[in-house]
């Protein structure tokens, strides 16, 4: 078998994507004359490599992108990584028809901290995140099969988590304003109770506040009467440090502060941003 007819074998079956050990096994020849073969192949563009020993068959119609898109080939890629992942924030919240731009990185949550990758016009993010596999989440068919996406609920409390990888905490409450038409009351209740995280209930409770999702911030708001609330910083720090905490502490305590920060009581935040829709 040569190169071609392994490609064309592979695109019958439905496959856009293989690894250097499967082309290698196919073709029977040595790792000189594998590389050689897909080297050529990769300079007229029709195939991406975005990872050691994982190659992608780029079509004509994406070659202008150097690339298929990532939905592509994300669950074939973190199989062969092995690594356990979703698709999240502002990526998940496009699935779920609730981005107003079309993120311009591909967001993949996973367990193992991971360098981007380019490919072509193509980037995808990872998001390390330690409980990533306790996460809710639900699939998404594409045209090369299923990919796996947080849940509404559960991409609301990562926006909340991660507001800096969402375009800061205002983008972040203006996918909020759309995101809330698929999010369950029900399910943001148990995902409320089952946490021992209080500070995204917190922020994200106040967020619903703000663009009157009141059926989803009641049921945040009575899962507090079984935590002990600490006074948090809207905007966290970068670096928690004595001095903050002092900070969040005394403001917590006082209802006057300055002009840019201000106490809510219902949710015990400290206000360090106003927030506007963008």
């Amino acid at each position: 078998m040569n190169i071609s007819s392994f490609l064309t074998d592979l695109i019958a079956k439905g496959y856009c994507c293989f690894t250097y050990l499967q082309v290698k096994e196919a073709l029977g020849v040595s790792d000189i004359a594998a590389r050689a073969s897909l080297r050529r192949l990769k300079q007229k563009g029709e195939l991406a490599h975005p990872l050691s020993g994982f190659y992608v068959i780029v079509p004509p119609e994406y070659r202008v992108l150097g690339c298929r898109p990532a939905e592509h080939f994300i669950d074939d890629l973190m199989e062969f990584i092995n690594a356990p992942y979703y698709v999240g924030l502002l990526s998940a919240a496009q699935y779920q028809g609730a981005a107003h731009h079309r993120p311009q990185q591909f967001q993949v949550i996973t367990t193992q901290k991971r360098r981007p990758i380019t490919c072509g016009r193509i980037k995808i993010v990872f998001i390390t995140k330690k409980n990533a596999e306790q996460t809710p989440t639900q699939n998404f068919n594409t045209s090369q099969g299923a990919i796996v996406v947080s849940t509404p609920e559960a991409t609301a409390i990562d926006m909340v988590t991660y507001p800096n990888r969402c375009g800061g905490i205002d983008n972040a409450l203006t996918v909020l304003t759309d995101l809330v038409k698929k999010m369950d009351a029900d399910k943001l209740q148990k995902l409320s109770s089952a946490t021992d995280e209080v500070t995204w209930i917190q922020r994200l409770g106040y967020l619903l506040d703000l663009i009157k999702a009141n059926h989803l911030s009641d049921v945040l708001h009575k899962s507090l009467e079984n935590h002990r609330v600490r006074a948090r910083l809207l905007i966290a720090s970068p670096k928690k440090t004595p001095a903050l905490e002092k900070l969040a502490a005394k403001l917590g305590k006082n209802k006057s502060s300055s002009s840019y920060e201000t106490k809510n009581d219902k949710w015990k935040l400290i206000i360090n941003k106003k927030l506007e829709l963008e």
